[in-house]
């Protein structure tokens, strides 16, 4: 390596050399006050690139990125003659060196898509690759001048994300519990594909009586510094399970699917719901020797805003039926309620009476309705966070011998009326029952089931 190299006459002596790319050679240089980067053009052939001249190229690609206004260094000096540019220094490792040594900052991800925010828009894509980004002060810098018109399948989510993401798994355990509750809340702020395993799914399974919480640890998390990204969830045991991950770390659906069919089947193997809307998840789940079958589930919606009223009959009242308080009563109505009868032995040898702690619930949204004689005949709940712009109605049931008196509607309308108070817009419930349609819900999302049987096991039978 030449120990000075000259810019239009000047001479810089060279520090070391930084990296070779599609191209040119870049070095720091000096010249005794200030540190530069030379990059001197070369013209090695590059397999997946084509160029045409290269210093146009830089040249070109650094007005139109300069137009954007997005962080990058400045363009000091060109030597046309010797095919050579120089550009102001941004002191710092490389994204690429941070990954490497296992430091990441999520804020460093924030400035690459408001980036995107200025690159979009202006019809442009950049190399993603962590080498070409730089850390600096509270900025981070495009260190490059390479741009191309934006094709979808080379932007930032489809394709420069899987090299930024310093994503690692790990199993769950009970202090994830908050994390996993944000990682669902913001799953479905991006779209409502995930709807029907939202946070307060998971909140009410959570505690349930039938969820087998000596699997808990096999619940799969892909973590990115401390945020969650994407999880693999059972549902209440083994057999069906979900999996999600938010939009720009997509590319994990094939590792998370493994995951879960390795980790999540039962005898008979494994099913997975996932949004007829959602091709990216079908094409992965195919892709994993998965096959669609008859079985599916429907998230329905309505409108909060201009609800109908609707009133008790004579003779009943609404309470507030808090679980951590009235665990009981609360485990009683729902059992006659879910038809498991009105045999209070049966029902105290098989339910276990125990406090029901979910740490987002909301009592006020719990209410029961009480007849005259001050039985406890329905139930609705529903789940409302303020990140959120919807409630989600579970569980809704009435004791058969009081259903069809309009008992669960007048509930179910002063539930929905407390959680419009509160700030929710809409409300989902996991139905296609006859019963909602009459209350103004309408069907929004359809979840087919996607099933893999479980492998033959050599052995077995010994």
């Amino acid at each position: 390596m030449n120990e000075t190299m000259t810019v239009n006459g000047k001479t810089y002596r060279v520090i070391k050399l930084l990296g070779k790319g599609k191209g040119g050679y870049s070095y720091l240089v000096t010249n005794g006050e200030n540190d530069f980067v030379l990059k001197k053009i070369h013209h090695e052939p590059c397999d997946y690139y084509t160029f045409g001249n290269k210093l146009s190229a830089e040249l070109r690609d650094y007005e139109r990125l300069q137009k954007t206004g997005i962080p990058m260094p400045e363009l000091i000096d060109v030597d046309k003659q010797h095919e050579v540019i120089l550009k102001e220094y941004i002191p710092g490792d490389t994204v690429a060196e941070h990954i490497k040594t296992g430091h990441f900052e999520e804020r460093w991800l924030d400035c690459l898509r408001e980036m995107c925010d200025k690159l979009y828009p202006a019809g442009l894509n950049i190399d993603y690759y962590p080498t070409n980004f730089v850390p600096c002060g509270d900025k981070l810098y495009y260190i490059d001048y390479e741009c191309n018109d934006y094709m979808e399948k080379w932007d930032l989510e489809h394709w420069g994300i899987k090299y930024w993401a310093c994503v690692k798994f790990r199993n769950y355990l009970e202090q994830d519990h908050d994390a996993l509750f944000d990682f669902l809340v913001e799953l479905n702020s991006c779209n409502k594909n995930n709807i029907n395993w939202n946070w307060a799914r998971f909140e009410w399974m959570y505690e349930h009586n039938d969820f087998d919480k000596s699997l808990i640890h096999s619940i799969g998390l892909w973590v990115c510094g401390e945020r969650i990204v994407g999880a693999a969830i059972y549902d209440m045991y083994f057999g069906e399970a979900f999996c999600g991950a938010l939009p720009e770390y997509s590319y994990l659906y094939p590792e998370i699917i493994d995951y879960t069919y390795t980790n999540m089947c039962d005898d008979s193997g494994l099913a997975i719901a996932v949004c007829d809307e959602d091709a990216e998840k079908k094409a992965a789940l195919i892709n994993a020797g998965f096959s669609k079958i008859e079985q599916h589930e429907t998230v329905m919606k309505r409108s909060l805003n201009a609800l109908l009223t609707a009133s008790l009959s004579t003779g009943f009242t609404i309470m507030e039926l808090d679980p951590t308080v009235q665990t009981y009563d609360f485990q009683w109505l729902l059992w006659q309620g879910f038809d498991h009868g009105n045999n209070k032995e049966e029902f105290e040898a098989q339910e276990k009476i125990i406090p029901q702690i979910r740490k987002n619930f909301d009592p006020h949204l719990s209410i029961a309705a009480v007849s005259g004689s001050g039985e406890k005949v329905a139930y609705c709940c529903l789940w409302y966070d303020d990140r959120t712009d919807y409630a989600y109605i579970e569980p809704l049931c009435t004791i058969p011998e009081y259903r069809g008196k309009g008992i669960a509607r007048a509930l179910l309308f002063e539930a929905m009326s407390r959680a419009e108070a509160r700030g929710a817009g809409n409300a989902y419930v996991i139905s296609d029952m006859e019963f909602y349609e009459k209350l103004g819900f309408e069907k929004y999302k359809r979840f087919s089931f996607y099933r893999k049987p479980q492998n033959e096991r050599i052995g077995d039978d010994y």
